[in-house]
């Protein structure tokens, strides 16, 4: 069985990287976000800031409804909503005030 990739971590860095490239500050001129606090988003050179979800959780609440579900199949489903957490990195800094 073959493991899911998390590719916003990778997009992100390499947006990181790009960006970094072309002169733009990060996080000075441009803040940057991933989406799945994979483990080298905190490493050194990268400080990521990024939304963590809680994937252990998500795969236990699925086993559940899927099991529901089979035990009761004229059951309406249910929607479910996990709050996810804002790791803040290096890359984001506060909004500059609005030059007008």
């Amino acid at each position: 069985m073959r493991t899911p990739r998390r590719t916003t971590g990778v997009c992100a860095i390499g947006l990181l990287d790009t960006v970094l490239r072309a002169g733009v500050r990060v996080p000075d001129d441009l803040s940057v976000v991933g989406y799945d606090d994979s483990r080298f988003t905190s490493l050194p050179g990268i400080d990521l800031t990024s939304v963590r979800q809680d994937i252990p959780k998500m795969a236990r609440l699925a086993v559940k409804a899927v099991d529901e579900r089979l035990e009761r199949p004229t059951r309406k489903p249910k929607d479910v909503a996990l709050r996810p957490k804002l790791v803040v990195r290096g890359t984001t800094s506060p909004p500059r005030a609005a030059q007008g």
